[in-house]
């Protein structure tokens, strides 16, 4: 502005000298006076015509300056109060050297590009929200599931950090499905210090573990991770169900409705006293009472604990009550107050088939006869196979023509082995203490092996004897106080399984109206 002035001051006073001379030559000493005076106005007022051309199209005009990483802009818009019918505006935008104009009065100067340009300027593109949903795959850690979706590694770990509080990530299996929402920014968009910003902010994680909880990571203000969790809140109903056996246990009660959870909870319950291979005939009767969870719809979200189980087995009938005598110890007990648990149950492995006995025969591989020490339940690859008893395990290694082999050490000289195993559950070592029916391994077919089986051992003081065949001690038989207490509650139990709905009904009237529709 100061040189536009300088110019201005040193022109004019060229021109008030030009004038002069050019009066002094023409009219002489006594009109240079006059004429220079009428020269010096005409040129102050052509300057003044000159700086109010410049300046007034732009009173009432709103300036904006933007900044991007390629070159200032400048974007000027009229203001002026017009014909609605005919807005105006002028925008002046200097990429890089040379200052180009354009007006909307004249559309040949005012193309679209520019218009674009100049809309874009003003209107930035607004951060976005984006909500994913992934499920982690095998092996997969919750850092590279966030980190893959496009989150900072920075606040991966803290939002990872945050989670840990309410819930292990290493607690994650392969399926689990995880939601994540991210703000996603627009392309291009930097900081205060020039530096470009990340494309995505994550700002929530979610996932539930389970049916009865949620776990919720979310970006607080001030851009740290807050974990919660949340319990969701079941009612408790309860279902009866009974049917008659003509293929299997697990084919007859699921006709029955009984759901697979409990069909696999009765047959832990009665292995310890029924081979469900050789025992179980066709028109064999099983009865079951159990609990069911229910969500604020009254549907049903998950299967309880089953309260009283009959079963009926060559005309015999064997009943069970769950019962916890005081001790925080709950068990199954028959209606005489003894636990159904025996010091070693009679099969380890579910839905099985018994391939082989005990005792001297042909081996399928050797060709010879030998004595076959223990018995061969067939069965898929992966099967669980179960601790038959409590005890430590002593071995949990690759065993000769045994392959994957499990030796259990229990109580009063009693051992028991399990070979060709497909492989260890975790955490399956010698040293490690196991439970009854805690799952310590899967059936498969290692070593010296024609296919997929559970052979099982039973060793007493060192000598190999018939599991099948063997009589082992009981669990524990409720007396006085305790014993009382238990007939109470079973007389309770039979005026309420009297009024619970039975399963068998609902899943025939549930046939009934499709058939109808």
């Amino acid at each position: 502005m100061q040189s536009f002035w300088r110019r201005t001051r040193r022109n004019t006073r060229i021109s008030l000298k030009f004038y002069a001379s050019a009066s002094r030559l023409a009219l002489g000493q006594s009109r240079w006076i006059a004429a220079s005076g009428s020269l010096g106005a005409l040129s102050l007022g052509l300057v003044g015509i000159g700086m109010a051309t410049l300046v007034t199209p732009y009173q009432g005009v709103a300036v904006a300056s933007l900044t991007a990483d390629r070159a200032p802009r400048v974007v000027a818009l009229d203001l002026t109060p017009r014909d609605m019918d005919e807005p105006r505006a002028v925008v002046a935008i200097q990429p890089t050297d040379d200052l180009h104009t354009a007006s909307l009065a004249d559309p040949g100067m005012f193309t679209d590009e520019v218009a674009a340009e100049a809309v874009a300027e003003i209107h930035p593109a607004e951060p976005r929200e984006v909500e994913v949903t992934v499920a982690l795959a095998n092996g997969e850690t919750l850092m590279e599931v966030l980190a893959n979706a496009g989150a900072d590694r920075i606040d991966a770990y803290h939002a990872v950090a945050a989670m840990s509080a309410h819930y292990s990530p290493r607690k994650l299996r392969a399926g689990q499905e995880i939601s994540l929402s991210f703000m996603e920014m627009p392309e291009g968009v930097g900081t205060l210090d020039g530096e470009t910003a990340p494309a995505k902010y994550l700002t929530a994680i979610a996932l539930q573990p389970d049916i009865e909880r949620a776990i919720e990571v979310t970006r607080d203000a001030d851009g740290s991770f807050t974990g919660r969790e949340t319990m969701r809140e079941f009612t408790e109903g309860f279902v009866r169900a009974a049917g008659t056996i003509d293929n299997s246990l697990f084919l007859d009660g699921e006709r029955a409705g009984l759901p697979p959870q409990i069909i696999v909870e009765m047959i832990r319950m009665y292995s310890y006293s029924v081979d469900f291979q050789r025992e179980i005939q066709p028109g064999d009767k099983f009865e079951v009472y159990f609990s069911r969870k229910f969500d604020e719809n009254n549907v049903a979200v998950k299967e309880g604990d089953v309260l009283f189980a009959s079963l009926s087995v060559g005309g015999k009938t064997h009943k069970l009550w769950r019962h916890d005598p005081g001790d925080g110890v709950w068990d199954y007990f028959d209606e005489n107050g003894q636990s159904m648990k025996k010091f070693l149950m009679k099969t380890p492995v579910d839905g099985a088939r018994l391939s082989s006995g005990f005792g001297m025969r042909r081996h399928p591989i050797l060709g010879y006869s030998r004595l076959h020490g223990g018995v061969d339940f067939a069965a898929p690859t992966g099967t669980p196979i179960y601790a038959a008893g409590d005890g430590t395990i002593q071995r949990a290694n690759r065993f000769g023509s045994y392959g994957n082999y499990i030796s259990i050490r229990h109580a009063n000289g009693y051992e028991t082995a399990y070979a060709h195993l497909n492989g260890f559950a975790r955490g399956i070592r010698a040293g490690t203490r196991v439970r009854q029916g805690q799952v310590i391994g899967y059936v498969g077919t290692t070593g010296r092996s024609t296919g997929p089986h559970l052979h099982y051992e039973v060793h007493v003081n060192g000598k190999k004897m018939n599991p099948l065949a063997l009589k082992v001690p009981t669990g524990r038989k409720l007396e006085g106080a305790q014993l009382a207490a238990f007939k109470a509650e079973r007389e309770t139990m039979a005026m309420q399984m009297a009024e619970a709905p039975l399963a068998t009904r609902v899943a025939r009237a549930d046939t009934d109206a499709n058939s109808a529709n």
